[in-house]
């Protein structure tokens, strides 16, 4: 392995936020290159390393397809990648049309006959360009980022579901929840902001406080892998909901607030970021920092750490010019 040269994919991944917010406000530009971007990012085998060792997404897309499709059932995997979904779902489905419009697709054609599984279509092709001669019973997906929806989620699943999907057909998963919840950090990987180092063997960093307004905006939004949870600091709740039977664009919102009582005292860090998708009410799975780690990476929409007590109050306010972009993300 050449340590020295980065893939398309890698480059494309470490493109700074505050790029991408400049790109977040010209549609076009944003448009050009998030196509870009999923074309190559996922052409990397080292994300598909990551994604088919995660056993909670593997395990609970296994259990999900086995129990949610039907023999009669006409299936559209969108993003096949390197093909698990496809794969579960054809060993149920009469058959199932695998969209994808990078080059793995061609390592998911080789899975697929080393496996001896027949009953699969290959369309390497972005996901609004394709018709099958045939309505689809079920979409499936994994069009889940590390924000929930910064893989345009409700877009491409609305895109097919309005033109292909049957009345009465299914996506799976359909129920997709976001979490924004006041956490406090492993207490050896706590890290206040420079100008809160304030007892460091007589120094004071305090005066550093003059830089924060130069400061670009990924020293406030950080992504963790794994996250260093030290425990929650209110009762987590959704603050965003969605079904993608019915869910657009356009239901998503611009601005999230809530007021939450401290249940558990600590050091308030931050707001962690994490969702759970469900596929039925007994099967779902979830990069809750809580829970058993996943490959998804987890943001930390970091605030002045304070210590808060029981009977407090924490405040959020965040507004979005594109939920589905955190580098347009204020709180």
């Amino acid at each position: 392995m050449d340590g020295g040269r980065k893939s398309i994919g890698q480059a494309l991944a470490e493109v700074p936020i505050e790029l991408r917010a400049r790109l977040a406000r010209n549609g076009r530009a944003r448009a050009v290159y998030y196509s870009i971007r999923n074309r190559f990012i996922f052409a990397d085998l080292y994300q598909h390393d990551r994604m088919l060792a995660d056993r909670v997404r593997v395990d609970a897309y296994h259990e999900a397809l086995s129990k949610l499709i039907g023999p009669d059932d006409v299936v559209a995997d969108l993003g096949t990648g390197s093909g698990v979904l496809t794969f579960f779902a054809a060993r149920r489905a009469k058959r199932v049309h695998a969209i994808e419009h990078g080059a793995i697709i061609e390592a998911a054609m080789a899975v697929g006959r080393a496996n001896g599984i027949t009953n699969v279509e290959y369309h390497r092709v972005n996901s609004r360009s394709f018709t099958p001669p045939e309505q689809l019973d079920v979409i499936i997906h994994e069009q889940i980022g590390d924000a929930l929806f910064d893989e345009k989620v409700v877009q491409n699943i609305g895109d097919l579901r309005d033109r292909l999907l049957k009345p009465g057909g299914r996506i799976y998963p359909a129920g997709l929840e976001l979490f924004i919840e006041p956490v406090q950090l492993r207490e050896d990987m706590r890290a206040p902001f420079v100008w809160q180092q304030s007892d460091l063997h007589g120094l004071d960093f305090s005066v550093l406080r003059e830089l924060e307004p130069e400061q670009p905006h990924s020293y406030r939004l950080k992504n963790f892998r794994p996250f260093p949870f030290g425990h929650f600091l209110c009762e987590p709740e959704p603050v965003v909901a969605v079904d993608l039977m019915t869910a657009t664009a356009a239901s998503l919102p611009t601005a999230i607030s809530y007021e939450r009582p401290v249940t558990a005292a600590g050091w308030f860090d931050g707001f962690v970021v994490y969702f759970v998708a469900r596929f039925d009410d007994e099967i779902s799975f979830t990069s809750s920092p809580d829970a058993t780690g996943t490959s998804w990476g987890t943001f930390l929409m970091r605030v002045e750490s304070r210590q808060v007590q029981p009977g407090e109050t924490i405040r959020l306010s965040l507004a979005a010019d594109d939920l589905s972009d955190p580098a347009t993300w204020r709180w």
